[in-house]
């Protein structure tokens, strides 16, 4: 019986508001063979959102973080879902936004945990693997980049996975591609939420 996960690929297209200037990104550190960056930290270790908006929504996104509402996170957290580490959000209304700031609950920035989990690329094309951090050495294509973030779940490629670099998270990367990896249990528990926009497609194994 094959007692895997179910995993896919996730993007969240919910906005309310863009990053301010008092976001702080975490220097990741480069390979000294290929210069590629290693992801090994948080992306972020401070979120200030400008928010131009808001609805109700329980998760949004911002350059590709994931933020959540406070009754989200606790349920992810009480629900046991493993992968990230959560960073209090430092809202501020958008100078030519129309937004009640006292109407937006806290919020909250899923910091995804490293290790990235391996694939096999479908944004660009393969060309080796570098003998420096043993990862896979890529060279850009117009049109496959596309896929880097995609827009629509149809007719979408299922990314391809590898089992033996997964260490159990329910929300975590992938090595060589742009959006984020999440389990069927993660999504079991956002289906009571506010949470549009989301473009999520299956993964598979190998």
């Amino acid at each position: 019986m094959d007692n895997k996960e179910k995993i896919f690929t996730f993007n969240s297209k919910g906005w309310i508001g863009n990053l301010g200037k008092k976001s702080s990104i975490v220097q990741q550190p480069k390979c000294e063979v290929c210069n590629r960056e290693i992801l090994e930290e948080i992306e972020y270790s401070k979120v200030e959102l400008e928010i131009e908006k808001y609805n109700g929504e329980d998760m949004v996104s911002a350059y590709g973080l994931l933020i959540v509402s406070e009754n989200l996170y606790i349920a992810l957290r009480d629900s046991g879902i493993k992968g990230f580490a959560p960073i209090k959000v430092n809202k501020v209304k958008y100078k030519y936004g129309d937004v009640d700031i006292k109407t937006v609950p806290t919020l909250v920035y899923l910091a995804i945990l490293a290790p990235a989990v391996r694939n096999i690329p479908i944004a660009s094309d393969f060309t080796g693997i570098c003998e420096g951090c043993n990862l896979y050495l890529n060279k850009y294509n117009k049109e496959k980049s596309k896929l880097i973030i995609r827009n629509s779940e149809e007719d979408a490629i299922h990314l391809q996975v590898f089992y033996d670099s997964y260490e159990g998270a329910d929300i975590f990367n992938f090595a060589d591609h742009g959006e984020i990896g999440v389990t069927q249990k993660f999504l079991d528990v956002i289906k009571d939420f506010n949470c549009p926009n989301n473009i999520i497609i299956p993964a598979e194994w190998i």
